[in-house]
């Protein structure tokens, strides 16, 4: 065992080393980076014995300073000592036989704080700050402005706005299907099978589905058997119509066939008299049909018409109702993202005023200037800053205790959104 322990001691102290190593390059590398010059730095630069060429300069978008005669040196990412030597070699290219440039960086880039935090804003830089400390400028990292109970009061109305939003969606889909079936002429909802909890919903559109199609079939029915007995009638009349019109025809032979008798002396006048009043009255009996007929038809043309009225007036509210339904879907969808951003948020609020001190239950995140891009960092509370970073804090999301109402249904009425957005 003493064996194995003497041999074990040279890989232990090789580890140690090796991670102090580690540490030490880290630290200097973070030091390096902090006394590196970046973009929005802004630097005085002194050229001995040319007062035109000193003076204070802000490094642009690109990290470079416009300086008169030699134009734009880039120095972002540089030291001071490299910068120096970067515009010395700048002005001496066909500008000066000899330049003496001393640079200072005459104003550190501010930190920003934001998110959960009482103060969030700009602060001074200082060398050393980390982000404990960068929290301690801005107040504290707990959202204690406001009473626990003035932010669950908050968090309810959020909740409950978001579940309204959710119910009228569930509603407005389900009226969706009915409204589609009965545009289809459908007798069956047909229920999307990526769409759930919504079946009591269906239910009740179903029945609305049948009532409608039996209120409609029921009055079609009337007028459909008002038209057949006008056909009939219509039928009934043409026959004797025709029946009429050929007794005025005989009627009329009778009496000018009499006339002739009358005419030579063989025919009395009374009897002459009596056939053309016979004659008189079919042709009035034939008139009289005549005008049933005329009656009839525009009876029955008057029932047709209601009957296509009936059904182009269902149709047309049919179409306008789904065209309705679809606008307020679509102003339900544009309204729920944000319902649900600010219940969120009211969330997220509640527990930083119910959060602890540990770094585990926050959310770091560094923005920080490398040469032109930005980078984001997961941060901790004793990460050193450079000058420039922006901190966002969050508190990482976690249980509320006494169960919130709201929060079971979430995730399937985000589904359903999703859906309603594709169709």
């Amino acid at each position: 065992m003493r064996a194995e322990r003497k041999q074990l001691w040279p890989l232990v102290v090789a580890l140690l080393v090796a991670l102090i190593l580690l540490i030490a390059t880290a630290s200097a590398a973070e030091r390096d980076a902090a006394d590196t010059l970046s973009i929005g730095d802004k630097v005085t630069i002194s050229v001995f014995g040319q007062t035109d060429l000193s003076g204070d300069f802000v490094l642009d978008g690109s990290g470079a300073v416009n300086m008169p005669l030699a134009g734009r040196i880039r120095i972002a990412g540089l030291s001071a000592p490299e910068a120096e030597a970067r515009i010395r070699s700048a002005l001496m290219d066909g500008y000066l036989r000899d330049a003496v440039v001393s640079l200072r960086v005459a104003e550190l880039k501010p930190i920003y704080i934001m998110g959960e935090v009482r103060s969030p804003g700009t602060y001074p830089f200082r060398h050393g700050l980390n982000v404990l400390g960068a929290i301690a400028l801005a107040g504290g990292y707990r959202v204690g402005d406001e009473s626990v109970a003035v932010l669950k009061s908050e968090l309810l109305l959020a909740d409950e706005r978001e579940q309204l939003l959710s119910a009228s969606l569930q509603t407005l889909m389900a009226r969706r299907l009915r409204l589609e079936a009965e545009r289809d002429g459908s007798k069956q909802l047909v229920p999307d099978a990526r769409i759930s909890g919504i079946a009591q919903l269906l239910a009740g559109e179903q029945e609305i589905l049948e009532f409608q199609r039996r209120a409609r079939e029921g009055e079609r029915e009337l007028l459909s058997q008002q038209v057949a007995r006008l056909q009939s009638e219509k039928a009934a009349l043409t026959d004797q119509a025709r029946l009429v019109e050929r007794q005025v025809e005989l009627t009329r032979e009778q009496s000018s066939e009499y006339n002739k008798l009358a005419t030579t002396g063989h025919g009395l006048r009374t009897v002459q008299v009596e056939r053309e009043r016979d004659y008189a009255r079919t042709q009035g009996e034939a008139a009289r049909l005549r005008a049933e007929l005329a009656k009839s038809e525009t009876a029955l043309g008057e029932l047709t018409l209601r009957l296509r009225e009936l059904d182009t007036t269902y149709m047309r509210r049919v179409v306008l109702e789904l065209q309705d339904t679809r606008q307020k879907i679509l102003e339900v969808e544009r309204s729920l993202p944000a319902a649900r951003e600010i219940a969120e948020s009211r969330r997220r609020r509640l527990v930083a005023s119910q959060g602890s001190d540990a770094a585990a239950d926050w959310d770091i995140r560094i923005t920080r200037q490398a040469g032109l891009t930005p980078v984001t960092l997961q941060g901790k509370f004793e990460t050193t800053l450079q000058p420039g970073d922006i901190v966002q804090l969050a508190p990482k999301a976690r249980t509320i205790e006494g169960g919130l109402p709201g929060e079971a249904a979430k995730t399937p009425m985000r589904s359903l959104t999703g859906l309603a957005s594709q169709q």
